[in-house]
């Protein structure tokens, strides 16, 4: 459905395991406004496929794109793409005071003890995000490093290139998750982003990713146990799970979903890792994203196990957008996390170029992972 403003417009494009999602939002009076979505359903055969059959696989992804831009006819022919987080690695490393040169070289050396790949196959990315004083080495330079196989980021230029799109960022989930459901809030959290067969928790300290994991379990685990605990069939357990009714606190029958427990479990041991690190820090709250986060009682169940506050990701927080749209928004709300935090990478960056043209002495110039996957080290 598009609404018509003027542009530029900045589209994101998520592709999850059960459906491709996007949305197109424009700058008016430096707000970010709505004015397209989409979201065709991905048949489940189709991502199973893909192990067996890449080609296949990758074909179909393709002709869902293209249904997907015939649906929405966006005005924006650049995209905003994000990989799964299952497709790259994120992890930090802490080096020496050391110049640009020599920094090259030290993340050579480091990337290997953490990368399976040979260097060759992946593309790297790294930021300083700041100086830690640590007991043993004094300061030290506290670096992110992004990967992702070149097999992987070639898939997804295929995809572009076969529908009409150019790619203006390509990015882990991780990142754009981020960006629209915390943005330069200040604090500690966590969120944990449950897919349909994967979930990602995400810790995130004053608007940085400090940590990230992956797990295989996500949202078609909690309907196999209520399939499995009710003894009915897969279809049933779905709209039963889509009803509204709490399953945690259902008196006619015990529903134990060892699927949520692995994740609050992860989540327990990223916060104790992290309090261990840095004891100072006071977690905000946990965020929940995803189809799941919208699971009656699962953000009750998660604030007893995780002993913090917990509530559902709000990634339209930022967007302004037609009141007629309510009912969308709440029904599809953290669903479309990914996507909307693709498209604010747009705004954020013409937002930040207009303030660097309007003050460039005092404008800070905010890490963007525009260039992720385009850093190479030779």
């Amino acid at each position: 459905m598009a609404f018509g403003f003027n542009t530029p417009r900045f589209l994101g494009i998520d592709f999850g395991t059960v459906s491709i999602k996007a949305v197109e939002i424009v700058l008016k009076d430096n707000k970010p406004v709505l004015v397209n979505y989409g979201r065709v359903h991905v048949d489940e055969a189709d991502y199973i496929d893909q192990n067996n059959r890449e080609d296949s696989y990758e074909e179909k992804t393709i002709g869902y794109l293209k249904m997907l831009k015939e649906s929405m006819k966006p005005e924006s022919a650049s995209a905003y793409m994000a990989m799964s987080a299952f497709t790259g690695l994120i992890f930090f490393i802490e080096l020496p005071l050391m110049d640009e040169t020599e920094l090259k070289e030290a993340i050579r050396f480091e990337a290997r003890k953490y990368i399976p790949s040979p260097l060759e196959e992946i593309a790297l990315s790294w930021k300083v995000t700041g100086i830690v004083d640590t007991p043993e080495n004094g300061k030290q330079m506290e670096v992110l490093l992004v990967s992702a196989l070149n097999k992987e980021i070639e898939r997804y230029q295929r995809y572009a290139l076969e529908t009409g799109f150019t790619i203006d960022t390509l990015e882990l989930e991780t990142f754009s998750l981020t960006r629209s459901l915390i943005g330069d809030k200040q604090g500690t959290f966590l969120i944990i982003d449950i897919g349909s067969c994967a979930t990602n928790l995400i810790l995130v300290d004053n608007g940085i990713v400090k940590m990230s994991r992956n797990l295989n379990t996500g949202g078609k685990d909690v309907t196999h146990t209520i399939q499995e605990s009710l003894n009915i069939t897969y279809e049933r357990a779905v709209s039963l799970k889509k009803s509204g009714k709490n399953f945690f606190t259902a008196k006619e029958t015990t529903f134990t979903f060892l699927s949520l427990q692995s994740i609050a479990e992860e989540a327990l041991r990223m916060i104790a890792s992290y309090r261990t690190k840095h004891p100072e820090r006071v977690f905000e709250k946990v965020i929940l994203s995803g189809g799941t986060a919208h699971f009656p009682g699962i953000t009750e169940y998660y604030a007893e196990l995780l002993q913090l506050a917990v509530e559902r990701g709000n990634p339209w927080e930022r967007i302004t957008y037609d009141p007629k749209l309510e009912p969308f928004i709440r029904e599809f709300e953290s669903s479309f996390s990914v996507a909307v935090g693709l498209a604010l990478t747009g705004v954020d960056n013409l937002l930040a170029e207009e303030k660097n043209k309007k003050n460039p002495l005092i404008a800070k110039k905010k890490f963007s992972f525009k260039d992720i996957f385009t850093k190479e080290l030779t």
